[in-house]
């Protein structure tokens, strides 16, 4: 198998997220989204949208120590998320809005939010490198990372040390130790398929320094079925092939019953993943481990699963403050202990050392998983590009994938339909494709 490919990042101008379109948006200099871009002559009161638990109390703090910017925070549950849009367009939203680091080129195609460079430009050393690539676009930013999903590779230990397993390093000690599971126990399975979770792909393509887009000259590439997602693919498709992963639906009771059963042996996934699992597969508590993610070659490297960001909305009439509020509370320690305390894995650097990430977990008996967790975060790389179709490029992977799963085609042949898909749906919307 391949070593993984330390690429650089391709230039990535505001250009390119409108080229094609009728105005070409030139997003780096268009008035409704520079937020006005004046400082305010006396106190000022934000609004503030967000989902993470306990930013209330984040909130209070801030505002008991600032006079002149106070904070209003409302908890957005349900579809809240999905009104944002309409309201930016309609000049109602609030002044910051939490939303996933994804959605970005959409909005600023459509010209929803704030370049935020003139007041957070400075700030790429307080985050890690693959979270401040995920908020910037060529010389601007557009975002504050918040908290992330680095990889790591959870195992039941138990089985592991039945069978004398050694727990593999690389993708093809992995393969080797799902071989040598299905002779000594053949009713377990290495990890699983499900093709309804693109997290689980999107996280090996980009921890093998790929993405699904790319910018070249003002233009997109499709890169869904490039060399590094090729090479994910070759190695989903022996797992498949040698029947050494179950094929189930995440996140569903069928899911849950085989992890509980304790006949899925592995599962190498983000940093939010395992409040998940000690949840929903309390009767194996004190039976996992986590380990990094396997590699490509010998180079360490992780993937990346999940992410939000915090944005400045086009209608804010207080960018400066906005930005104020919000690098306070992603980047400073008083910040991120918030956010640590709400359960998400921060994106600032600082956090990765902070004493109350780095707690024993009882449901791991007793290891302190993060410190794993963090160590991966500094290792993936920063070659992730969000594009404009990501949902519509992420749910044609999940058919095509169920496709794969009912041995219909094969990955190879999945990532080619997906590619095809998404080059014609970019064309549609106006915008420069390159090939």
């Amino acid at each position: 198998m391949a070593h993984i490919r330390r690429t650089t990042r391709a230039p990535r101008t505001i250009a390119a997220l409108a080229a094609g379109t009728a105005a070409a948006l030139a997003l780096a200099g268009c008035t409704a989204g520079d937020g006005g871009g004046s400082t305010a002559d006396g106190p000022v009161t934000l609004q503030f949208w967000g989902w993470v638990p306990g930013l209330e109390d984040a909130v209070a703090e801030w505002n008991g120590a600032n006079p002149d910017i106070q904070v209003d925070f409302f908890r957005m549950t349900g579809d809240d998320g999905d009104k944002i849009p309409a309201a930016i367009d309609a000049g109602t939203a609030p002044d910051v809005v939490q939303m996933s680091s994804h959605s970005l080129p959409g909005h600023i195609i459509n010209n929803r939010l704030t370049d935020i460079t003139e007041w957070a430009g400075d700030l790429e050393g307080e985050f890690t490198e693959s979270s401040w690539g995920t908020v910037t676009f060529g010389d601007s930013v557009y975002a504050i990372p918040q908290d992330s999903g680095p990889t790591g590779l959870l195992y039941r230990a138990d089985i592991f040390e039945q069978h004398g397993i050694a727990v593999p390093t690389t993708w093809d000690e992995y393969l080797e130790a799902g071989r040598a599971l299905k002779a000594a126990a053949p009713e377990i399975y290495l990890a699983q398929f499900s093709p309804n979770e693109a997290g689980l792909w999107i996280e090996t393509v980009w921890q093998n320094g790929g993405s699904f887009f790319q910018i070249q000259d003002d233009a997109w590439q499709v890169t869904v079925a490039d060399e590094a997602s090729q090479e994910v693919a070759e190695l989903w498709q022996t797992l498949l092939d040698e029947d050494l992963v179950k094929v189930v639906e995440m996140w569903t009771p069928e899911y849950w019953a085989e992890v509980n059963a304790g006949t899925i042996a592995t599962i190498n996934y983000a940093a939010w993943f395992p409040v998940l699992l000690e949840e929903s597969a309390a009767s194996t508590a004190g039976l996992w481990q986590t380990a990094p993610t396997p590699t490509f070659g010998d180079t360490a490297s992780a993937g990346e699963s999940g992410g939000s960001v915090n944005v400045v909305t086009a209608n804010s009439d207080h960018p400066a403050e906005a930005v104020e509020f919000i690098s306070w509370l992603n980047a400073s320690d008083g910040g991120v202990e918030h956010l640590i305390t709400g359960g998400v894995f921060p994106s600032a650097t600082t956090g990765l050392t902070n004493a109350s990430l780095l707690q024993p977990s009882e449901f791991f008996g007793g290891q302190v998983i993060n410190e794993v967790f963090a160590e991966a975060a500094e290792r993936v790389p920063g070659t992730w590009t969000a594009g404009p179709t990501h949902d519509l490029t992420t749910n044609a992977l999940k058919d095509a994938f169920g496709r794969v799963a009912n041995r219909q085609i094969t990955f190879a042949e999945a990532l080619d339909q997906v590619q095809q898909l998404t080059v014609d749906e970019l064309t549609a919307m106006g915008l420069d494709v390159v090939s």
